[in-house]
């Protein structure tokens, strides 16, 4: 009965990756160079191949239609700045941003405001997301130049993005609580 059951399970699964790979090839890429000619598409009539390529890394995420569209759209707002197209792991994330997922410089502008305003402090982030970014990069800012201090925090953005499409982020973990002696006990010898 095991087996009947997984047989199912990979047959869902594969009908799933069919409709990710038809959506994918049938509007996503011819978009794609669309609204960048400039990129060099060499397909070389295996559209297919390339559409399982793009799927295999949406799989998995929740990702439906909508978010593929939606990602579609801001492929097409950034082919203004952008000379080439998006590969399949950075489309996995405009994909994983329609979705609801917080950009990078969204995530590096509230950890710049969170360093600023909350200095020694406990911070509040929005997302777990920030946080774990944060985790990642924080200390390298001390020791790095700034550009490969952003390069790493887009590598450390990326590979958090995968662990964010499977629910695989964990969440942000509760404060500890120190309360700490009141200074008057200080000078009556007692909280050293």
């Amino acid at each position: 009965m095991n087996t009947q059951v997984s047989t199912i399970h990979s047959a869902d699964k594969r009908q799933t990756n069919d409709v990710l790979v038809k959506l994918i090839s049938d509007e996503v890429l011819p978009s794609l160079k669309a609204y960048y000619p400039n990129s060099d598409f060499n397909w070389r009539g295996n559209l297919v191949l390339f559409a399982n390529e793009y799927a295999g890394q949406l799989y998995g995420m929740g990702i439906i239609a909508k978010h593929v569209r939606a990602a579609l759209d801001m492929a097409r707002l950034l082919s203004t700045s952008e000379r080439h197209a998006p590969n399949p792991i950075e489309f996995k994330i405009l994909c994983l941003q329609a979705k609801g997922m917080p950009t990078l410089d969204s995530c590096m502008s509230e950890i710049n405001e969170q360093r600023i305003k909350n200095y020694g402090k406990d911070k509040d982030w929005s997302e777990p997301l920030v946080y774990w970014l944060n985790q990642q990069i924080a200390a390298a800012r001390a020791t790095l130049t700034d550009s490969a201090w952003k390069k790493m925090a887009k590598n450390r953005y990326t590979e958090l993005a995968d662990k964010y499409g499977k629910g695989e982020l964990g969440p942000i973990p509760l404060k500890i609580e120190y309360n700490a002696p009141p200074a008057y006990l200080r000078y009556a010898g007692v909280g050293r």
